[in-house]
C-alpha cells in the first residue's frame, strides 16, 4: 500500500473513530443529581438539580435568589442573577418545579447551584388551588391561589386584611405593615389577584401571611 493511500485510510479511521465518539455522546445524558447528595466535593462542578420553589426572595438590583427542594429532602440555594432572569421571558413563582444545570459553589458556609445563562433553567408551573379546597385542616401547608378582592379592611398599626373568593371558595390574607412598606402594590376590591405562602390558623380562621411583597400579583386590576 503506498503512502497515498496510508494517509486516506488514517483519516477515514480517524473520522469513523470522532463518528463514534459523537454517537456516543449524544446518547449519554446528564444525570440527575440529589440536592441531599451536594458537598464540598461538587464545589467547582455542573450539576443538573431540579426541585420545587418552597422559597424565594427579590433583590432591589433585580437577582432572584430560590430555594429548591426535591424528593431527596434535601435543600439548596439558586441564585438567578438579575442579567439571566432578564432573558428568561417567564417568571418563576412559588411551588414551580425548576430544572436547573450549572456550577455549584460555597457561599457563607452553604451550597449554591448558580445558572449561568437563562438556558440553564426550565420552569414548570404549578397552578394555583382552588379556594373551595382549603380548610382548617390545611393549616402549615404552602399554598399558590387566586381570587377576586372582595373585602379590604385595615387592622392593627396599618397592615391589611384582605378577603379573596373564587369558585365559591373564600381566604383571608394577612399582609403585615412592613410587607405594604417594602413596595406592595396598591390593592383594590375588584382586582384579581395571585398570592402565595404558608397557611396558617389565627383566631381559629385560615388565613396566608404574606411573607414580601413579590409574593402578591396583580392579575387583574378592577
Amino acid at each position: 500500500m503506498d503512502e497515498k493511500s496510508m494517509t486516506k485510510l488514517s483519516l477515514l479511521c480517524s473520522l469513523t473513530g470522532l463518528a463514534a465518539i459523537y454517537a456516543a455522546a449524544m446518547q449519554v445524558r446528564p444525570t440527575m443529581t440529589p440536592i441531599a447528595s451536594l458537598n464540598d466535593e461538587f464545589v467547582g462542578l455542573q450539576v443538573e438539580i431540579s426541585g420545587q420553589v418552597v422559597d424565594f426572595y427579590e433583590h432591589p438590583d433585580g437577582h432572584l435568589f430560590l430555594k429548591l427542594k426535591d424528593g431527596s429532602g434535601g435543600v439548596v440555594s439558586v441564585p438567578v442573577f438579575a442579567r439571566v432572569r432578564s432573558e428568561l421571558g417567564e417568571p418563576i413563582e412559588f411551588l414551580d418545579v425548576v430544572q436547573v444545570t450549572g456550577e455549584v459553589k460555597l457561599y457563607g458556609g452553604e451550597h449554591e447551584v448558580i445558572p449561568g445563562r437563562a438556558a440553564d433553567l426550565r420552569v414548570v408551573h404549578t397552578a394555583p388551588v382552588k379556594l373551595s379546597g382549603l380548610s382548617r385542616e390545611n393549616a402549615g401547608v404552602p399554598v399558590k391561589v387566586q381570587g377576586t378582592i372582595v373585602e379590604r379592611e385595615i387592622v392593627g398599626s396599618g397592615s391589611l386584611l384582605l378577603t379573596l373568593r373564587e369558585d365559591g371558595g373564600q381566604l383571608l390574607v394577612f399582609i403585615p405593615t412592613w410587607v405594604i412598606e417594602d413596595g406592595m402594590p396598591e390593592l383594590h376590591v375588584g382586582n384579581v389577584v395571585r398570592v402565595d405562602g404558608w397557611l396558617q390558623l389565627y383566631n381559629g380562621e385560615l388565613e396566608l401571611k404574606l411573607k414580601g411583597a413579590s409574593h402578591l400579583q396583580v392579575i387583574e386590576a378592577a
